[in-house]
């Protein structure tokens, strides 16, 4: 009997640290691998992408991710990635990090730049102002769908992004409501999406300066790019911008200016639509402004991405529409007859 009680006390004494080393390598498996940790619903509501959508992204940024290492302990991309997404979703360091238990702060601020400058890099990878004909005809049809305005490719905006104060020029990035920004400048699509987006402006230049700067802009002027878009009442009026009338005062200058105006609003809801899924955009981002300008390039990238696999958008606050005062432009003139034009000729 004496026999069989100690068998017995051994053989619990086995099945309880066996238990135990079951729930130690579950527990490193479940935090090394976020995509193993998490059901379907949850990995969306944390990351904002399904599982396959983390993985292809991991394997694209790869080249930029692997090479590494953290004291010796490497982090997969496959890891590194959901890092910044829990990120750019939640916009807590606090919230990553108590995630991601078998990462310090530190490491994940690292990975966090690291993967929004490999995004960055790759911005060509998730959006490109639309060039070749049938996809210009296609989304010119999809705007026409909204309101009943012919011809239009894109709708131009910028947006105040809050970062902390900058050790340099601190004055520059003080943006027109107080704090401090930087001023991003966006072209949106019918689909949600975005063609454009330029993030390195500090928070008191002008949206039509910034616009006026681009590539984007010097590309339309010479031609090498094609289509008009809609811009509100800071932009100047040029053959491939067009903005809202200060006054319509006969019928066909009120056609114009009501689908004008609905087409503009209707983009305008997409982009409170990319807050609400990248939450760090709401709030200041710790950051200077190169490594800011940096995450709202991946943000912006990043929500393409998820419009090209079809995910839902998690609906939150829509941006509110930031009126400045309005500049002069010297292709002002060929503007307004061109949009004299389009209200004769479409809105008669």
């Amino acid at each position: 009997m004496e026999g069989v009680l100690r068998r017995l006390n051994r053989d619990d004494v086995v099945d309880e640290a066996f238990r135990r080393a079951f729930r130690r390598e579950r527990v490193l498996c479940d935090h090394s691998n976020p995509l193993e940790m998490y059901d379907d619903l949850n990995l969306y509501l944390r990351f904002r992408f399904d599982r396959q959508g983390i993985i292809d992204l991991a394997a694209m940024l790869a080249p930029s991710l692997n090479s590494h290492t953290t004291k010796g302990r490497p982090i997969a991309p496959v890891a590194q990635v959901p890092i910044a997404l829990r990120f750019y979703a939640s916009g807590s360091f606090q919230t990553v990090a108590g995630d991601s238990v078998q990462v310090s702060q530190p490491t994940v601020s690292r990975i966090i730049h690291r993967v929004s400058l490999a995004v960055a890099n790759r911005l060509n990878n998730f959006m490109a102002y639309p060039t070749a004909p049938t996809e210009v005809a296609c989304i010119r049809q999809q705007f026409f769908e909204i309101a009943g305005f012919p011809g239009i490719v894109g709708v131009v905006d910028g947006t105040q992004i809050k970062i902390k104060a900058p050790s340099a020029n601190e004055i520059d990035y003080v943006g027109r409501k107080g704090g401090h920004t930087i001023n991003v400048h966006r072209v949106g699509l019918p689909d949600d999406s975005l063609s454009h987006v330029l993030a390195k402006y500090p928070g008191s230049a002008h949206d039509a300066r910034i616009f006026w700067k681009s590539f984007l802009y010097a590309d339309l002027v010479a031609g090498r790019k094609q289509g008009r878009s809609i811009g509100d009442s800071v932009y100047a009026l040029s053959y491939f911008l067009l903005k809202p009338l200060p006054n319509p005062m006969i019928v066909p200058e009120e056609r114009y200016q009501q689908p004008l105006l609905t087409t503009r609003a209707t983009v305008e809801c997409a982009f409170g639509q990319l807050k609400g899924r990248w939450n760090c955009l709401h709030q200041e981002l710790r950051y200077s402004p190169d490594r800011s300008g940096a995450i709202v390039v991946a943000c912006f990238a990043l929500h393409n991405y998820a419009v090209m696999r079809r995910l839902l958008n998690i609906p939150l606050l829509d941006d509110g529409i930031i009126v400045v005062e309005n500049v002069t432009d010297v292709r002002v003139h060929d503007g307004r007859a061109r949009q004299m034009q389009i209200i004769h000729q479409c809105f008669s």
